[in-house]
């Protein structure tokens, strides 16, 4: 996700706040502005100053020219003309660092002041975001990266929207890992989906590798006394409760990494399910 936190160069009072949080705002549009009065006072007085300078250089050139005084004066008149015209242009570029403007597109997420409040140079006022633009930043295991490549493209589960994974593409891998949980930080676009906010947990998937593994329906998975089994129906058609050690979810399915053979039936509803009890297959 693209963000961008706005601050000011200036110490100085808010006079106008045009945004609050949530409110839509497009590239280049003015979002707040501080008091401007003591710059455009310097502006003009500035602005006095290269008027009076560029007079006395072209007057300066005329008597040059006429061999009426020294090329000493006219270097003099031409540096008092330079010098003038930069402060005017310092004071040009501090009056436009009190009009506080959005970098891109976007929605302001943050609002740290209010009108008639004083500010400081680099002091936090506003935060823009460009939610068109978000990206899941997901932290893995030295020992994966070795899978994952930048333009990857990943699937990315958000909790809050579903089972039904986004698309993502890997952007960018962090060369630095995290010393002492030995991750690595990996950045994925998304794409725009309705729904989709910033701040959402997420999580990404990518290929470690293949193998195959044993797995069960969900439901078919009970608790007895802090104990994960299944019913399992054997030759005489009885269910009988075994217990197991599960591994990892795979959606609506869990993986079971002992206890059970491939092949053997379960109970699709562990709730239904009765030590000993004859079942019917249906």
């Amino acid at each position: 996700m693209r963000e961008a936190v706005l601050s000011t160069k200036l110490q100085g009072t808010i006079e106008t706040l045009a945004v609050r949080e949530g409110s839509v705002v497009a590239a280049g549009q003015t979002l707040l502005t501080l008091d401007n009065r003591h710059i455009l006072t310097q502006l003009a007085a500035a602005d006095a100053e290269v008027e009076n300078a560029r007079d006395r250089l072209a007057r300066m050139e005329r008597l040059f020219t006429e061999e009426s005084v020294a090329k000493q004066e006219l270097e003099n008149a031409q540096r008092a003309y330079k010098v003038a015209a930069a402060t005017k242009e310092g004071i040009a570029v501090q009056l436009s660092y009190t009009v506080v403007k959005a970098p891109f597109a976007g929605v302001v997420t943050e609002k740290r002041v209010e009108v008639g409040e004083m500010t400081s140079p680099g002091l936090p006022l506003l935060k823009v975001e460009d939610v068109t633009r978000l990206r899941l930043e997901a932290t893995v295991a030295e020992s994966d990266l070795k899978a994952i490549s930048v333009n990857d493209k990943v699937p990315v589960l958000v909790d809050a929207l579903g089972t039904e994974p986004l698309q993502g593409v890997v952007t960018r891998v962090l060369p630095t890992g995290d010393p002492a949980t030995h991750t690595f930080l990996v950045k994925a676009d998304l794409p725009p989906v309705r729904g989709l906010k910033s701040g959402m947990f997420g999580r990404l998937r990518f290929q470690h590798g293949t193998a195959r593994t044993l797995l069960v329906p969900r439901g078919a998975v009970v608790s007895r006394g802090g104990l994960t089994g299944v019913y399992v129906v054997g030759a005489d058609k009885a269910a009988r409760l075994r217990f197991i050690k599960l591994g990892r979810s795979f959606e609506e399915r869990v993986e079971v990494v002992s206890g059970l053979t491939a092949g053997e039936k379960v109970l699709a509803d562990g709730a239904l399910g009765r030590d000993g009890e004859p079942v019917t297959a249906q």
